[in-house]
């Protein structure tokens, strides 16, 4: 009864249906070149869009739904599809000369489609337009695009992963093979990646915030977090530090570097991490705050929550920069521990300080001299003195001011207590080096939460690794000394690289006296070198202990970065020592001690994906590993494909395909190939081997950088002329622009790859050549030809 009550037109629209089916599957014909037809019909509203979408790419035009009806139960029973140039603009400026372009053209080309006993058929179909069409092209049309889930999952993970925009919409025109075959543009990207960012914060930003907080401790019970509001409950202050943190500073925590210089998201509220560093030298994290304001209220709430969160164990030492806020909160929390400045912060305001006076040259190379070179305070003392008298700096504000606090900054006044081989906020800094590029203005308090966690990541995998270069490989001895083999045993890569530095530093050391007493012997330990073709000779005096085998130098290098010194080492060598003590081997250092936080799982792992997301997620591995075994043989492929279409074909499911790849595209390009372009001539390459090109020889010296153009080198000689804070392979109290330094020798051969010097490249120059504008002016309008 059902099949008599169907109508001629839909018999005689399932013949040509079938007709046209045979023909697709004898013809390999593209399904959305198949026009549609009035008693056409579809299981449902997605197939009907879907089948009209793929018919307007493939024609060149888009689409848009017009108009659509409900029923009495509120269900849809009709819309009608229409081209995206339908409609006629109407000004809403009466300037027309400000107009915004429209793609209105009163184009009269449609689809309608109705609903009848739960099937959906074409009722009207009009094919007509009064605008020309672009195959190519039609990917751009708004109602052509379409993002799958794939494309949104990649994103999502891309944006948690501090990746780019540009970059991600890059590799996804890399994995469809160009950009004719994207079905999306890049500013469809960046709106999603928006979107996104608003469902975050839906509730508000600090809701957000606190929802995040919560689920981190939910995975541990050992995550810290603490907020600050005013009176009217508005967020002041945000600390906050993982399980894993919390752990390492039981072990790393006894020098601690600060800094808020760093404004990240859009309340501009100063970031505030707090570093240490671990056995390897590299940075860790040990917690990290958001703050109102950098006044002293703000300070010391954020050291009272950071003490409270470790136990109320204090660091030993801090490094900050000159900030009287953060000084006088210092003091008021960690009153027992030493409160040092950041000395390259200081020394960068010389130019800015100093460069008025005519002998400004002469007072910066006296006072580096006198800061760095100063073996003791009476000697600095004295230096500082005769500078000040010499040049009449007597009425200089800063360098009185200075003088005041030298105790805080000065390294002769710093060097009996240990800062574990760094004492500037340069480790800060080269954190917040790691936050640019996907950290700006805007950014909610969430996702910076979210991009301290990947910083967490990446720190704690780059510890992982360093733990295993160490315990899986041996770095080799550079002598045959028992001594050497002892660090060689017990301390990382990072760290007996330092101890090997000093063993080659020891070739230029001699002893040029001793005194031998009953139990201790006193050497004049004389340091030959050479810069800037000027030979220098720096006396050290080293003391040994024959009954208690210690050895001390007036360099205080091992009190200073827990690294034993050439003087010493020379010493020991002299003595006939085999066997250091065990108290200058550091359990800092070594490699074979267990730690609690490597044991602690990180908490940035966080998934707090819905169940579809994570279905979908566990699909993909699953296809991965079973596509990585079928793409082995051709067999193996065919019969999954072949399995994986049955299951589609059993479960009734619809699969639309990308449009866009080996299409239309190359239906032009083809056309364009077998044209008439020029005459056909041939090439004889198919039997010869085609070899390299041979590099051709250049007259001079062999470049060994890129070439640049004149606007980029004027660019980067400017650039040049400021300052950047050292890399870590420096010690800041040892080293700034002369080497002529008393500790430079003693640690140039620091291995710290944890911070790397970014080079800024010049912008593009704006001026081009006449043929280069000429063949731009060619290329546009050939484009508004097309």
């Amino acid at each position: 009864m059902e099949n008599m009550n169907r109508s001629l037109d839909d018999i005689e629209f399932d013949e040509q249906h079938d007709k046209a089916a045979e023909e697709l599957n004898e013809n390999h014909v593209q399904p959305n070149s198949i026009p549609p037809t009035v008693g056409m019909v579809f299981e449902s509203v997605n197939q009907a869009k879907s089948f009209y979408r793929q018919y307007a790419i493939s024609k060149g035009f888009g689409i848009r739904t017009r108009s659509s009806r409900k029923n009495s139960k509120n269900e849809l029973c009709y819309f009608m599809m229409v081209c995206s140039r339908a409609g006629k603009y109407v000004a809403s400026n009466q300037n027309e000369m400000i107009g915004r372009p429209t793609m209105a053209n009163d184009c009269a080309a449609r689809m309608i489609v109705s609903k009848r006993e739960e099937k959906w058929y074409i009722s009207a179909f009009d094919d007509v337009h009064n605008h020309d069409l672009s195959p190519t092209k039609s990917r751009l049309f708004r109602g052509n695009k379409r993002m799958n889930l794939n494309v949104k999952r990649t994103l999502d993970l891309n944006v948690e992963g501090g990746v780019r925009i540009n970059k991600s919409f890059r590799s996804l025109v890399c994995a469809t093979g160009g950009y004719e075959n994207m079905e999306f543009v890049e500013q469809d990207v960046r709106n999603y990646v928006a979107k996104q960012r608003r469902a975050l914060s839906k509730d508000g930003d600090v809701k957000a915030l606190l929802n995040h907080f919560s689920s981190m401790r939910e995975l541990n019970k050992d995550f810290f977090f603490d907020i600050d509001v005013d009176d009217d409950n508005r967020i002041l202050n945000v600390f906050w530090a993982d399980a894993r943190s919390r752990a390492a500073c039981e072990y790393f925590g006894d020098v601690i570097y600060f800094d808020t210089t760093y404004l990240t998201n859009k309340y501009d509220m100063p970031f505030a991490p707090f570093i240490g560093v671990n056995h390897h030298g590299q940075s860790i994290l040990l917690g990290c705050g958001l703050l109102c304001s950098e006044d002293t209220d703000s300070f010391v709430w954020l050291f009272n929550s950071w003490l409270r969160c470790m136990s109320n164990r204090a660091p030993q030492g801090i490094v900050t920069d000159q900030c009287k806020a953060m000084k006088k909160a210092i003091e008021l929390v960690f009153p027992n521990t030493r409160h040092r400045w950041c000395l390259w912060h200081i020394m960068k305001k010389i130019p800015e300080k100093l460069q008025g006076y005519a002998a400004y040259k002469d007072i910066k190379r006296q006072l580096k001299q006198v800061v760095y070179n100063s073996d003791s305070v009476d000697s600095f003392v004295y230096g500082w003195e005769r500078m000040i008298t010499i040049f009449s700096l007597q009425t200089n504000e800063w360098l009185s001011s200075l003088y005041e606090e030298r105790s805080r900054w000065v390294p002769c006044y710093l060097r009996n207590h240990f800062w574990a081989g760094m004492s500037t906020t340069q480790r800060s800094e080269s954190m917040n080096a790691f936050f640019d590029g996907y950290i700006n203005s805007q950014t909610t308090l969430q996702e910076f939460v979210k991009q301290y966690d990947n910083a967490l990541q990446h720190k704690t995998e780059k510890e992982t690794q360093a733990d295993f270069t160490s315990l899986n490989t041996t770095l080799p001895c550079g002598s045959q000394s028992l001594i050497e083999r002892q660090f060689q045993k017990h301390y990382t890569h990072a760290k007996f690289a330092e101890i090997q530095s000093e063993f080659r530093g020891k070739i230029n050391c001699f002893v040029d006296g001793v005194v031998v007493e009953d139990k201790s012997s006193y050497y004049k330990v004389t340091e030959d070198s050479i810069h800037n073709e000027i030979r220098e000779e720096r006396v050290f005096k080293v003391t040994f202990e024959r009954d208690t085998m210690n050895v001390t130098c007036s360099c205080l290098l091992f009190e200073f970065r827990g690294i034993i010194c050439r003087h010493c080492v020379c010493v020991l060598a002299q003595e006939r020592v085999t066997q250091l003590p065990a108290k200058y081997i550091l359990t800092r250092w070594c490699k074979n001690v267990r730690r609690k936080h490597t044991y602690i799982r990180a908490t940035y792992n966080n998934k707090e994906n819905d169940p579809h997301i994570e279905r979908y997620d566990n699909l993909c591995k699953t296809f991965a590993d079973i596509a990585e075994i079928a793409c082995e043989s051709i067999n193996m492929t065919k019969l999954l494909v072949d399995n994986l279409r049955s299951f589609v074909d059993q479960n009734g499911l619809q699969i639309s395909p990308s449009p866009y790849v080996n299409n239309n595209t190359h239906k032009e390009q083809q056309h364009l190939h077998h044209g008439n372009i020029g005459h056909d001539v041939e090439t004889n390459t198919n039997n010869v081997d085609i070899e390299s090109l041979k590099v051709v020889k250049r007259k001079g010296r062999p470049r060994t950088k890129r070439l640049k153009s004149t606007s980029e080198r004027l660019t980067r000689k400017k650039q040049s002329a400021k300052r950047s804070c050292p890399t870590s392979v420096h010690i800041a109290d040892t080293m700034m622009d002369e080497p002529n330094t008393t500790f430079n020798n003693n640690i140039d051969g620091t291995l710290n790859t944890d911070y790397t010097t970014t080079n800024s490249i010049g912008p593009v120059p704006t001026v081009q050549s006449p043929e280069f504008m000429s063949l731009l002016a060619s290329l546009h309008n050939d484009m508004q030809n097309t």
